[in-house]
C-alpha cells in the first residue's frame, strides 16, 4: 500500500530485500511471491536466482506461446528450477465415442461431467 516507488525495480534488487526473504526462509516452511509474469517485466527474473521453486500459471487459450517457450528456454539454460506449469481455465467438453488408447485398454461410452457448468 502507499505511492509506488520510482522504480520498483531497485527494491528488489536491495540487500534488505534479500536479508528480508532470508529471515523469512527461516521462520517459515514456504513463502510465496506473486510477481508479474516472468519475461513481461524484469522483476521476477531478478529474484529467481534465491527462489526454491517456481509456479507458472498459464491461462488456457490466453496465454501467449511466446511466454511460455520464454520460461522454458530459462529452465534449459539453468535459471529456473523446480518450475511447475498450472493450466488454469480449462474447459472439459462431454463426449460420445469410441476409442484406444495406450496401455491395456479399450473403451466405449458416453462421458458426463457432473461438475461441468
Amino acid at each position: 500500500a502507499g505511492t509506488v516507488p520510482p522504480n520498483p525495480a531497485e527494491l528488489i534488487q536491495s540487500a534488505a530485500f534479500f536479508e528480508l526473504l532470508e529471515d523469512l526462509k527461516s521462520n517459515y516452511d514456504f513463502i510465496i511471491i506473486d510477481t508479474p509474469p516472468v519475461g513481461l517485466v524484469a522483476d521476477a527474473l531478478q529474484i529467481l536466482p534465491v527462489l526454491d521453486g517456481l509456479l507458472y500459471i498459464a491461462r488456457f487459450n490466453y496465454t501467449q506461446s511466446e511466454l511460455l517457450n520464454f520460461i522454458n528456454e530459462q529452465y534449459k539454460k539453468g535459471l529456473v528450477k523446480n518450475i511447475s506449469v498450472i493450466l488454469n481455465d480449462v474447459v472439459q467438453q462431454k463426449s460420445y465415442g469410441y476409442g484406444y488408447g495406450y496401455g491395456y485398454g479399450y473403451g466405449y461410452g458416453y462421458y458426463h461431467d457432473d461438475h461441468a457448468n
